[in-house]
């Protein structure tokens, strides 16, 4: 799955709705972060929510490329761990 070049409140609502449907199509999740430019608080915690509904399947997500911004805004909050993103 591509994650689109920004992921904020104003994305949230969709995303939210695509990364269901992902799971429904099984719990292992590969997301491609290379075009993540911009992300929020309410991004991360999308993509924590995320990432604990699939482990509760089973499965997990696995980051494909890397996002500076990303890393960075989960840095600050403290969820590189919760996210498990690689350092």
């Amino acid at each position: 799955m591509n994650l689109p070049e920004h992921l904020t409140i104003i994305e949230a609502a969709e995303m939210k709705e695509q990364f269901a449907e992902a799971l429904n199509n099984g719990p292992q999740l590969e997301m491609d972060l290379s075009r993540l430019q911009r992300v929020d608080t309410a991004g991360i915690q999308l993509l924590a929510a995320v990432k604990k509904a699939a482990q509760q399947q089973g499965g997990d997500i696995q980051w494909q490329g890397s996002s500076d911004a990303l890393f960075q805004s989960a840095r600050w909050i403290g969820m590189v761990e919760v996210l498990g993103l690689p350092e």
